[in-house]
């Protein structure tokens, strides 16, 4: 009996290898994948710890998600959510793209906090596939193309970090309007679980300067605060304390690239008791002090 396939794990760093280049920000790669180019090295079944938006250009590829086969035509976008299984049969011969991000990259953009309506794709448990005319590939193409560019580490940019942030924001917008395009306004339809997740993660955008509390945001949805933390857990592979936590120094480096405000007045801001425990938050979560954050940036 042949013994099936072992499921690896590749973290987004592992995609360094693929191009030889190193990156500006360490959530995001961009690869931009050529006809001539040599088979995908993934060929084995494997996890990844990102979102992979994928476009094909030209010709077509197929990739398997969980078991199922999914044929990727010219014009066609791909989203795939992070844990998902999947597999390229190696054989395609296309001119494709690929814009991976992993969920903290994501979080510290800012941008599906803020507009929580708009990126609610991202939170399916499954993948989405769109077809795009021709026009609106070449654009988005283009756009993943100059995201590339940016995210390449080849010069001493002062501001290399501000610009591909940028870019990802602007990123962000176009496949949220293509989605919301190409699926005809229909609202997403969640089951139980990814509602939960979503409607958890709307309560952070707009409590978490206030509220840290696991058991604050499990009595919004109520839910036990046990059961929160396992159906977070289950849909993206991190916990709802995680997200708290990480959302809250996604906060704490906003305001401390503020230099009008002292790092107490960062942490009253945040509710903090005082600069102390701020501080002592900030380094346990980021290996360093908010003044040496401060100056770092």
């Amino acid at each position: 009996m042949k013994s099936a396939s072992p499921v690896y794990l590749h973290s987004i760093k592992d995609m360094n290898d693929l191009t030889g280049h190193t990156w500006h920000m360490e959530g995001l790669r961009v690869l931009i994948k050529k006809p001539e180019h040599a088979k995908p090295p993934f060929t084995h079944p494997f996890r990844t710890d990102s979102y992979w938006v994928l476009l094909v250009m030209d010709d077509s590829l197929t990739i398997q998600l969980n078991g199922e086969e999914h044929v990727v035509k010219e014009n066609d976008l791909l989203i795939i959510p992070p844990h998902m299984v999947r597999q390229s049969d190696g054989t395609n011969n296309c001119k494709a793209a690929c814009v991976a991000f992993t969920p903290d990259f994501l979080l510290d953009s800012g941008l599906s906090q803020r507009h929580i309506d708009l990126f609610e794709f991202l939170l399916n448990s499954r993948s989405t596939h769109l077809h795009l005319d021709p026009d609106d590939a070449s654009r988005f193409m283009t756009l993943i193309a100059l995201l590339q560019e940016k995210n390449f580490s080849r010069d001493q940019h002062p501001f290399s970090a501000e610009v591909v942030r940028h870019f990802f924001n602007v990123f962000q917008f176009e496949l949220a309007g293509l989605y919301h395009k190409y699926s005809n306004q229909k609202k997403t339809v969640h089951d139980h679980k990814e509602e939960i997740l979503w409607r958890f993660l709307g309560l952070l955008s707009k409590h978490i300067k206030t509220e840290r509390s696991l058991l604050f945001y499990a009595n919004r949805l109520y839910v036990t605060p046990k059961y929160l933390t396992q159906t977070v857990k289950k849909l993206t592979g991190k916990t709802a304390g995680k997200y708290i936590d990480d959302l809250v120094i996604v906060e704490a480096k906003n305001l401390l690239r503020d230099p009008s405000l002292s790092i107490a007045q960062v942490a009253d801001l945040l509710y903090f008791s005082d600069q102390f425990f701020f501080s002592k938050f900030f380094k346990r979560y980021t290996g360093i002090t908010p003044s040496n954050y401060r100056k770092s940036v």
